[in-house]
């Protein structure tokens, strides 16, 4: 797939001087640039890698306990250790710090969402949701209700169960009648350690891996430029009628006002899930969709906090080069919450992306 590339700063005109000491001086200037160029500085430019999605971070309470939760939901899943902290080893790492105190960010059961919400949504895995309930049951863990509209007090424990398909607004669900059987799989939510956000989601037909994230932002399309921008991702392409793919520019103006809310949702109030964007990465794809609490839907209008130090602390990304993306990033003046250093794998670093995400690009060695 074919990628959009930032090449640097813009180049600057320069305006042919008056006068025959200028004119002397502009001739050096052309034949210094007619040389092979080897004594002139030169801009970094983005590596031709793409990064591909690694692990998340995520911090707790008992690091030890949060890695059996996540064997117990996940089996397939293995134990493991990266960085010196425990990990669980699956499509994407599970990495999880032990802190001396409950982490903010945690699924609150009464407001229906955490108290402060940072770019971190939630982490989770492609699986066939239809049955997830007996299984659930069987290790002790049970969903969070979905509500499937703004009337709606009790709710479902996946989405394919609500009497209408997909996603609809207030209005729609007003007139929806109700499409008889409830459908196989769709999406459910449970809340793991510390209370991290954790979504089963998928059907008959979906590959099981735990390689799931998705994430909040102010501007969401503004997010995935950035992306493409400065970490060499790429946005979905544009498919056709018929069928051909296309190079998908980006998004031009990226700035977009919250739509309106829509169900099931986690919350009574619905979610907002307009604009959204994607972007594509060296293994997958994630998501970004608006900022929930706008306006007085949470009382008043929260911005989104720093991801670090949250439950769901950071994304990381694996890379080729460290340091031919520390240069790049440095070039770009892309802020660093930790510089590049070794680990017991390789070596690390950590960025912050849009709104405050904790970004971490590691170097595994062999």
């Amino acid at each position: 797939m074919e990628e959009y590339r930032h090449g640097g700063r813009d180049a600057r005109r320069l305006d042919a001087p008056r006068g025959a000491a200028c004119a002397a001086l502009l001739s050096m200037i052309v034949a210094a640039c007619a040389s092979d160029g080897s004594d002139s500085p030169s801009h970094p430019t983005m590596p031709e890698e793409t990064p591909a999605l690694h692990h998340t971070g995520l911090n707790s309470v008992d690091a030890g306990a949060a890695v059996e939760w996540y064997l117990r939901l996940w089996p397939a899943a293995s134990r493991g250790t990266f960085a010196g902290m425990p990990a669980v080893d699956a499509e994407m790492d599970l990495v999880i710090e032990e802190v001396d105190e409950a982490p903010a960010g945690g699924w609150d059961h009464q407001l229906r969402r955490p108290a402060e919400q940072s770019p971190f949504w939630h982490i989770g895995a492609f699986t066939n949701t239809t049955d997830w309930d007996s299984q659930l049951a069987a290790i002790g863990m049970t969903h969070l209700p979905l509500f499937i509209g703004p009337d709606d007090i009790r709710g479902v424990w996946r989405s394919g169960l609500s009497p209408y398909p997909g996603v609809a607004t207030a209005e729609q669900i007003a007139v929806l009648e109700s499409d008889g059987e409830p459908r196989p799989g769709g999406f459910s939510y449970v809340a793991g350690p510390d209370g991290a956000l954790f979504e089963l989601t998928g059907g008959p037909r979906t590959t099981p891996a735990l390689a799931h994230v998705h994430f909040f932002h102010e501007q969401p399309m503004c997010a995935a430029n950035w992306y493409v921008e400065f970490l060499g991702m790429s946005l979905p392409p544009v498919r056709a009628e018929d069928g051909t793919e296309s190079v998908r520019p980006p998004h031009e103006p990226c700035e977009a006002e919250p739509g309106v809310p829509g169900w099931p949702s986690l919350e009574t109030i619905g979610t907002i899930r307009q604009p959204r964007a994607s972007v594509v990465h060296g293994n997958g794809s994630m998501s970004f969709y608006p900022r929930q609490c706008v306006g007085e839907r949470c009382g008043t209008a929260q911005p989104l906090v720093p991801s670090r130090g949250q439950v769901l602390d950071h994304v990381g990304f694996s890379v080729g080069d460290l340091d031919a993306w520390a240069e790049w990033l440095r070039f770009r003046n892309v802020p660093f919450l930790e510089e590049p250093h070794d680990i017991p794998e390789g070596r690390a670093m950590m960025i912050e992306g849009p709104d405050g995400l904790s970004i971490e690009l590691v170097e595994v060695s062999g």
